[in-house]
C-alpha cells in the first residue's frame, strides 16, 4: 500500500462548510442568550449530549476492537479514531453548560419542586450538588479524553515508525479501561440527562443512552467509510466490510429497542407514581406523536430495511440508512431532554442553532486532526488480514 496515497489530504470543502455552519450556529446561540436563556441551555444540552454519545460510542467500539484483537475493524480504525478525536473539544464545549446549571437542573432549586419533590431532592443532596457535579463531569471527560488520546497516539506512532510495536499497550489499556468507561458513561447519563427530572430514576437509563450512542457511532462510521471510499481514499475496502458494519448496525438497532422496551415495560408493570412521570410527560400532546415517530424511525424502519441481505452489500443504500439512524438518534436525545421544559412545543429554532454549533465545531476539529495522517493504520500487522476479510 502506497503511504503517500493513504495520507488524507482531502476534506477542504467539508472543513469550510463545517466551520461556516458552526459560526452560523454560534451566532444563533448568541442571539438566543438574549432572547430565551432557558431554551438556549436546553437546546445546547441536547446537541452536546447527542455529540458526546456518538464520540463515546466510537470510543467503546475502538476499545472493543483492540481488546478482542479483532481483524476487520482495523480497516476503519483510523476513521473511528477520528470520531474519538473530537473528545478534547467536547470537554471544552462542556464549559458553557456550567453557566446554565441553575437553569437546566431543578435539583439546584429544590424549592420549585413542591413539598414532596423538595424532600426527595434534599435527601440526595450529598450527590446532587453543584461542586460535586462539576468534579464528576471533569472526571468523566478526563477519563474519556485520556484513553482516546493514548489509543490514537499509539496508533499513529506505529504509522510513523513500523519498528514501534504498540499493539500490546493498546490491547491492555482497552481491556483494562473498558469498565471505567462504562461506569463513567453510566454516571454521566445520570448526571447530565436523568437528573433533569430529579425525582425520577431508572437503572436502564444508562444502557438506553449507551445503546443509542453506539448505534449512532456505527452509523457515522458507515457514512465516513462511504465518503472516504467515494473520494478515493479507501479503495481497498470491500463489500464484506460494509456487510460487517451493516450487521452491527442491525444488531445494535435491536439492542436499543430492547433497552427502550424493557425500561418502559418494567416501569409500566410496577405502576408506581414516582416512576411513571417520565413516560407520562412523553405520552401527551405532540410528545406522544414524537414518541411514535421515534419508535418507527429508530427501530421499525431500520430493522426491516437492514434485515435484508442485499442492502448490506450496497454501500450507497447502507449509507442512506446510516444517515437516517443518525438523524433518529438526535430525535431520541431530543426526546430525552426537551419534555422537561417544552410540554407543548417539541421544537425551537435554537435546537438547530445548537446542533450546527456543536456538530459543525466537532466536524471541523476532527477533520483537521485527520489531515496529513494515513487513513488506515499502515503498519498494523493485522491490516493485510483485515483487507482480505470476507463475509457472506
Amino acid at each position: 500500500m502506497n503511504v503517500d496515497r493513504t495520507l488524507y489530504r482531502g476534506g477542504d470543502r467539508l472543513l469550510r462548510l463545517s466551520i461556516a455552519l458552526a459560526a452560523l450556529g454560534a451566532f444563533g446561540l448568541t442571539i438566543g442568550a438574549f432572547v430565551n436563556r432557558q431554551q438556549l441551555f436546553y437546546a445546547y444540552l441536547t446537541a452536546y449530549a447527542f455529540a458526546v454519545s456518538i464520540a463515546g460510542g466510537a470510543l467503546i467500539f475502538l476499545m472493543i476492537g483492540h481488546a478482542m484483537n479483532a481483524g476487520w475493524p482495523v480497516v476503519v480504525r483510523r476513521l473511528t479514531e477520528t470520531i474519538v478525536a473530537s473528545l478534547p473539544l467536547l470537554a471544552l464545549l462542556f464549559v458553557p453548560l456550567l453557566f446554565g446549571l441553575h437553569t437546566l437542573y431543578p435539583w439546584t432549586r429544590p424549592e420549585t419542586l413542591g413539598e414532596e419533590g423538595m424532600r426527595s431532592v434534599l435527601a440526595k443532596r450529598a450527590y446532587l450538588n453543584v461542586p460535586f457535579f462539576v468534579i464528576r463531569a471533569a472526571i468523566y471527560l478526563a477519563v474519556w479524553v485520556a484513553i482516546g488520546t493514548l489509543l490514537r497516539r499509539w496508533s499513529l506512532a506505529r504509522d510513523a515508525d513500523p519498528r514501534i510495536d504498540t499493539g500490546a499497550r493498546m490491547r491492555a489499556l482497552s481491556a483494562g479501561a473498558l469498565p471505567a468507561v462504562a461506569i463513567t458513561f453510566s454516571f454521566a447519563s445520570f448526571d447530565w440527562l436523568m437528573s433533569l427530572t430529579p425525582t425520577w430514576f431508572s437503572t436502564m437509563y444508562p444502557v438506553y443512552w449507551f445503546a443509542g450512542g453506539f448505534v449512532a457511532a456505527l452509523a457515522l462510521l458507515v457514512l465516513l467509510t462511504f465518503e472516504a471510499q467515494a473520494g478515493g481514499w479507501l479503495p481497498e475496502i470491500s463489500l464484506s466490510h460494509y456487510y460487517a458494519l451493516g450487521r452491527m448496525l442491525l444488531a445494535f438497532v435491536i439492542f436499543w429497542a430492547y433497552a427502550a422496551y424493557f425500561q418502559f415495560f418494567l416501569i409500566w408493570i410496577a405502576n408506581r407514581p414516582d416512576e411513571v412521570t417520565f413516560f407520562a410527560d412523553r405520552a401527551r400532546g405532540p410528545w406522544l406523536t414524537l414518541s411514535v415517530v421515534l419508535i418507527v424511525a429508530q427501530f421499525v424502519a431500520p430493522f426491516f430495511i437492514l434485515l435484508g441481505y442485499r442492502i448490506k452489500h450496497r454501500p450507497p443504500q447502507l449509507a442512506a440508512v446510516a444517515a437516517w439512524i443518525l438523524a433518529a438518534h438526535y430525535l431520541d436525545v431530543h426526546w430525552l431532554v426537551m419534555p422537561a421544559v417544552r410540554p407543548r412545543a417539541p421544537f425551537h429554532w435554537l435546537d438547530l442553532a445548537a446542533l450546527l454549533a456543536v456538530g459543525g465545531a466537532c466536524t471541523a476539529f476532527s477533520a483537521t486532526r485527520l489531515r496529513g495522517r494515513p487513513i488506515v493504520p499502515l503498519h498494523d500487522p493485522e491490516l493485510p488480514r483485515a483487507l482480505r476479510y470476507e463475509s457472506r
